[in-house]
């Protein structure tokens, strides 16, 4: 009878963790455990993607990336590989090809929905394929198909994207693994790729990844660094350097945002004017460097909104950075100033429902409340938002919301909508905390509150980067930004409006423009005493300067203007403009995809599997992170629906409460 009632006990257990419906009857996307090995040799089958290789060309403040990535079935039986992936949240993916059985073969863009169609038939058809989506500008998931056993196919995919510089120092970012999604709460509904089974915390990943990376800046370099990986640097030059990961290195080098930096020599922002002549329509890329930073008189009082994440992944590292962070970022605050503190993870709470005064009693109970703060619950990002959005102050003030977070949800469309309807006269800055956080999340958010997102990955970056938001929010040093011109037609320009520059950060504008390279791009803004500003940037002196071929423009402006229309709501005019952008630029997005099939058909028996890819968790981030309560054993790639498992739990409690009742009978 115990062994019965236990049955009972832990397949009601498993029936809740994995097949509880939200209130549609729809089963919730939580994402789910994978465990590999075990002395089962036939495990090996679960990993299709063997390597991963990333090289990165930087010239400037432009970086092309071409990834390759190699499947491969070690198994007995034909496979579909299903891998969710990131890049960054600046990526404009324009190209992919498929390479199998000797043959080479260049993706089409093709309309979402028509592109999983014709794949979906060639899979049907027994050929190989490829198809690239996008489930978010930063999550993307590659599917191949029909994978025999004893075959090898490298996918090549080809992007390109701006590197903004914040005080003087450049930063490019190559986000090497999805972190799991909260989607608890009705959110993230329909979002089938976050139910994506992932390996236990500090499961190595046996997928190889490497990264090569050439920079090339038009100023002498000062410093070259990375804060995420151990690197091998080559100075090739004053103004060149190679960077290599350690492949000795014991660490695993896929399980964390890869974060190159550097600096010119002579601590200048690079600025200036790049023009792409096109056959109808060119295009330009317009950085301007922010003047010098104002005085401590010129700052109005400020106010500050804190808002911290208290959910289960931010367990460990997160938190407690978290909370050191803001420890620092309270006692920075001046006299004058008032602040608020709001903490959320499954619900959301204030310190104050007023703004506080940055007084010594009031500076004490802030940290009382942030040391009280443990990591449990879910992470319901979008009510904390609006209860801190809702908060009285800043009427008079200089208003700054901080959101810290890994942002490890799935509702960032929602998130930045809630953002830019109800910021009013506030700014929004993000603080990503963690080693693989969701930077969609952060940069999308602080894009709609005009803000800058800062991204923590160690402990020792915590100090630096809360001296890095004080000298952000505080010193605002053109506003109202205009742009005009002279003689030259400009169109198409984003971001617009544009947002104020900082002394910290420069301001980065690209657009279109019809005719000649000549006239002249005028900015026009108020500096911090409240004096006019004008710069003026002449198109002939720029196109003699760096010429007018510049391929990388249209596809930047392009992604920048996809961006844009995403952030607002979908609507039927903007998914059409968006499905006629990325075809027109050949550009990966919501609503286009790359597709690329062999047509040569393969013979074998049946259908294949499909096998998902199970992805290794952040650096730092533990099981709680992850729904289910645990490791779940799943052999050669078969991974249960969790309807699947949840039916299963309820046939078991059926099958023991009807022995219960033979036995008393």
């Amino acid at each position: 009878m115990k062994v019965l009632l236990r049955l009972t006990y832990f397949a009601v257990v498993y029936g809740l963790l994995f097949s509880v419906s939200n209130a549609d009857g729809e089963a919730p996307s939580a994402p789910y455990f994978q465990i590999l090995g075990n002395g089962d040799d036939r495990s090996s089958e679960s990993l299709p993607l063997r390597s991963s290789a990333a090289k990165v060309a930087i010239a400037g403040t432009i970086a092309r990336i071409r990834l390759t990535q190699r499947y491969a079935n070690t198994g007995s039986v034909p496979i579909e590989a299903l891998y969710v992936f990131p890049a960054s949240t600046r990526a404009a993916v324009h190209g992919m090809t498929l390479s199998t059985g000797g043959r080479v073969i260049a993706a089409r863009i093709r309309e979402s929905v028509k592109a999983k169609a014709e794949y979906e038939t060639a899979k049907a058809e027994k050929k190989t394929a490829a198809l690239l989506e996008e489930h978010r500008p930063n999550v993307f998931q590659m599917s191949v198909a029909n994978l025999l056993p004893g075959d090898d196919v490298d996918v090549e995919i080809e992007w390109t994207e701006t590197i903004p510089a914040v005080d003087s120092t450049y930063e490019f970012v190559f986000p090497t693994v999805v972190g799991p999604r909260y989607t608890g709460g009705g959110a993230g509904k329909g979002d089938a790729w976050t139910a994506n089974p992932h390996l236990a915390a500090g499961k190595r990943s046996p997928v190889t990844f490497t990264l090569d990376a050439d920079l090339t800046t038009t100023l002498p370099l000062a410093e070259v660094t990375c804060p995420s990986h151990p690197v091998a640097v080559d100075f090739k030059a004053k103004d060149r350097a190679s960077v290599k990961i350690d492949s000795k290195s014991s660490e695993d080098p896929g399980n964390r945002d890869f974060i190159l930096r550097w600096k010119l020599g002579n601590q200048q922002v690079d600025a200036g004017l790049l023009l792409h002549r096109g056959k109808d329509t060119s295009h330009f890329l317009l950085q301007i460097a922010p003047p010098p930073r104002v005085t401590p008189d010129q700052i109005p009082p400020r106010d500050y909104v804190m808002v911290l994440d208290v959910s289960g992944s931010m367990e460990g590292f997160p938190l407690n950075t978290a909370k050191e962070l803001l420890r620092k970022l309270v006692t920075g605050l001046r006299p004058d100033d008032t602040f608020n503190v709001v903490r959320f993870a499954s619900d959301s709470g204030a310190l104050s429902e007023e703004p506080l005064a940055a007084n010594a009693e009031n500076l004490k109970l802030a940290k009382e409340f942030i040391d009280q703060q443990t990591p449990s619950g879910g992470t319901e990002l979008c009510a904390a938002l609006k209860q801190a959005l809702a908060l009285p102050g800043g009427e008079n003030r200089s208003r700054s919301i901080l959101l810290i977070t890994d942002g490890y949800v799935s509702t960032e469309r929602e998130a930045a909508g809630l953002v830019r309807e109800n910021i009013g006269n506030a700014n929004l800055f993000t603080f990503g905390i963690g080693t693989a956080v969701n930077r969609e999340l952060l940069e999308s958010v602080a894009r709609a509150g005009g803000g800058e997102p800062v991204v923590v990955t160690t402990v020792k970056e915590a100090d630096p980067a809360a001296l890095k938001f004080r000298d952000l929010v505080s010193n605002p040093v053109l506003a109202k930004v205009r742009i005009t011109a002279e003689g030259v037609a400009l169109a198409g320009i984003e971001p617009d409006p544009h947002p104020d520059v900082f002394a910290a950060r420069p301001l980065i504008v690209t657009g279109t423009w019809k005719g000649e390279p000549s006239g002249r791009i005028i900015v026009r803004g108020i500096v911090g005493n409240g004096a006019p500003f004008e710069k003026i940037i002449d198109l002939a002196e720029a196109a003699a300067a760096t010429g007018l071929d510049h391929p990388a423009l249209p596809v930047l402006w392009a992604r920048e203007r996809v961006r844009h229309l995403s952030d607002l709501r979908r609507d039927a005019e903007s998914i059409r403009e968006i499905t006629s952008l990325g075809m027109s630029y050949s550009l990966l997005t919501p609503y286009t995809s790359f597709l690329a099939i062999d047509e040569t058909p393969r013979e074998f028996a049946g259908l294949a599997k499909a096998v998902k890819q199970p992805l290794p968790l952040p650096k730092g981030v533990g099981n709680s992170a992850v729904g289910g309560g645990g490791p779940a054993m799943v052999r050669n790639g078969s991974v249960p629906e969790p309807g699947s498992i949840g039916l299963i739990a309820f046939l078991v409690v059926l099958l023991a409460l009807q022995r219960q009742r033979d036995l008393e009978a």
